[in-house]
């Protein structure tokens, strides 16, 4: 076979595969974010366990994507504050208070390779105090 002939032969194989019906997919679980950009928690079949932790009265500054100012957190009021880099749903943290929180924690399948693999969605509030 000559040159010609297998380059025409590629073309026409090419154009060819080219035709074929594409394969449907899965659709994909998403939703949109809310009108403040704020996505809904995402429905798993995996179980939310409940957590209580503690949020700071005051944020710190911390390093995500770039700067910006973080949620200190803990378990236990006798450990030392941590930085909390995500969110909690339905949460609207005002800086100056103190606050006991119950939050189920949702184990997210297949999570991007950039995203965090859990989200917190706010259950309750326990309490709160001033500061």
């Amino acid at each position: 076979m000559s040159m010609l002939n297998k380059v025409l032969s590629g073309i026409l194989v090419f154009t060819l595969a080219g035709c074929s019906e594409p394969v449907p997919s899965a659709p994909a679980a998403s939703k949109q974010p809310d009108e403040s950009g704020v996505y809904p928690p995402l429905l798993t079949s995996t179980e939310a366990r409940s957590l209580i932790l503690w949020v700071a009265a005051e944020k710190r500054q911390c390093m995500a994507v770039g700067p910006t100012h973080c949620l200190q957190i803990r378990f236990h009021p006798d450990e030392q504050w941590q930085l909390f880099y995500g969110e909690i749903q339905g949460f609207a943290y005002q800086p100056g208070r103190l606050y006991q929180l119950e939050v189920s924690e949702i184990m997210l399948p297949d999570p991007p390779a950039d995203a965090p693999d859990r989200q917190w969605v706010l259950q309750r509030i326990i309490s709160t105090a001033s500061e």
